[in-house]
């Protein structure tokens, strides 16, 4: 191989490397976030358990009205 060659191999591997350390980054920062939030939603039902079995009632029948037009 010549000289270009396997500078372009060294250049592309260590590319990859980097963005495979921000997909996990990105990855970890995600479930983070999902966790918190689903906590948060864990509170706002037992605070609101009323409300929030209204809101959930509204959004399926939403989503229920949306898949039956197709």
């Amino acid at each position: 191989m010549s000289d270009r060659t396997r500078e372009m191999e060294t250049d592309s591997g260590a590319q990859a490397r980097e963005w495979t350390e921000l997909a996990l980054h990105c990855a970890a920062t995600a479930r983070q976030r999902i966790s918190e939030g689903s906590e948060r939603v864990k509170e706002y039902v037992t605070r609101e358990p009323a409300r929030a079995l209204g809101i959930a009632l509204g959004v399926g029948v939403l989503i229920g009205w949306l898949i039956k037009r197709r």
